[in-house]
């Protein structure tokens, strides 16, 4: 099956995601209360070929770099973070399609053509080997936008035995799940990261991957696309999209309380805020907390495309070097929101203003385990020791 589609130059794509984000700001509202992208948001991405980004060419997609998904949900999260946060979710996983066998790709394609995939890739369900594939069971959480994927992505344990993987990922159609609405959270409530149930579901060989075959590159499928982005790194290029909501959020936050300090007074003083200067240097670090995230961001883009064109597979301490990084971009976002929370007054905690919202939705984004500083730290340090890096996930 091949039905090749011509990519956007960078000029059109940039067009077109500035009239999907005029789109998303008239109902970022509803999604936030509703606790799921509204459908007009979902279809406006659609129609502006958002969900192709990372597709295979193979199947219509655009098959563009990492960086250009980046930049296009950095962009609409400064609008509505729980938008682009679905569409960088959904776009992580129709990448991580291309690499998994082309007969998946194809019954996805042909039954979605624009992949949308929602999922969970947390090993937290069960599987045992039957005749054909698996039988599979269990509950995965935390699965964004599900409500409008017709598929999902799964992180599965296996019962012990010699002769198959621990650990597998496995394609599931809707049909064969269903949705759990467990989603009462402090922030992204319009994500609707709901979670998944599944009972004794069979999945065909075609539709399952071994993790480690997944996630370190092994993938015989990722090496038969065009271009070398389906042999970029799992766990950092998911990363990388966890990062691109962060950036776009962090963005937002610097913009409010510019706007608002602007024209806010000192009720005891009668002073403008804008003359002080501890809320003078606050601004001005966190700016730069920004600004060395998104050269952090830029450095991590660079070392994806000269993956991709070299067509190799990242080792160990690069991967480590670059998902270290990635998280300390993140860090650096969410130390700089702090900041300017604490500089922004007591008016901020109203439900009415921006900032108490965009406040929660960061802490809830950089909670995300692929941007776990701890670990990634902990991984680097290690391995800058010359220790193994003590965990699997990199």
């Amino acid at each position: 099956m091949e039905r090749i589609v011509v990519a956007p130059d960078a000029a059109t794509l940039n067009a077109r995601v500035e009239q999907v984000r005029d789109l998303l700001r008239l109902h970022a509202g509803a999604t936030r209360t509703d606790r799921k992208v509204r459908p007009e948001n979902i279809a406006a991405m659609r129609e502006a070929g958002l969900f192709r980004l990372c597709q295979p060419g193979r199947i219509g997609g655009w098959e563009m770099g990492l960086s250009q998904m980046h930049g296009t949900v950095a962009t609409l999260a400064e609008t509505c973070p729980a938008s682009a946060w679905v569409l960088m979710v959904l776009t992580a996983h129709t990448w991580m399609l291309g690499m998994f066998p082309e007969s998946a790709q194809d019954e996805i394609a042909a039954d979605d053509p624009d992949t949308l995939i929602s999922g969970s890739l947390a090993a937290t369900g069960a599987a045992r080997p039957v005749d054909g594939g698996w039988r599979i069971s269990g509950r995965w959480p935390f699965a964004s936008g599900c409500d409008h994927a017709r598929w999902s992505l799964l992180g599965v344990k296996v019962q012990a035995g010699e002769d198959h993987p621990a650990q597998i990922h496995v394609l599931a159609p809707a049909r064969d799940y269903r949705i759990s609405d467990n989603w009462h959270v402090m922030g992204l409530e319009g994500t609707g990261s709901k979670e998944l149930v599944l009972d004794q579901v069979f999945v065909p060989s075609h539709r399952a991957v071994p993790t480690g075959t997944l996630f370190l590159g092994r993938s015989e499928a990722a090496r038969r696309h065009a271009t070398g982005l389906y042999l970029n790194p799992v766990a950092c290029g998911l990363a990388y999209h966890v990062s691109a909501p962060v950036l776009g959020i962090a963005r937002a936050v610097l913009r409010e309380v510019l706007a608002v300090t602007g024209v806010r007074g000192d009720k005891y003083t009668g002073s403008r805020k804008a003359e002080n200067a501890g809320i003078q240097a606050r601004l001005a670090t966190a700016e730069a907390e920004i600004c060395a995230a998104a050269a952090l961001l830029s450095e991590a883009a660079d070392e994806f495309v000269a993956l991709s064109e070299a067509r190799q597979l990242a080792d160990v301490p690069a991967r480590a070097s670059l998902r270290m990084r990635i998280a300390y971009a993140v860090q650096l976002c969410r130390t700089a929101v702090d900041r300017l929370f604490a500089a922004s007054g007591a008016n901020a905690a109203y439900l009415a203003s921006p900032l108490q919202a965009l406040f929660r939705d960061m802490h809830v984004a950089a909670q995300h385990a692929m941007v776990d500083f701890d670990g990634a730290a902990e991984a680097r340090g290690r391995i800058m020791l010359g220790l193994p890096p003590g965990t699997a996930v990199l």
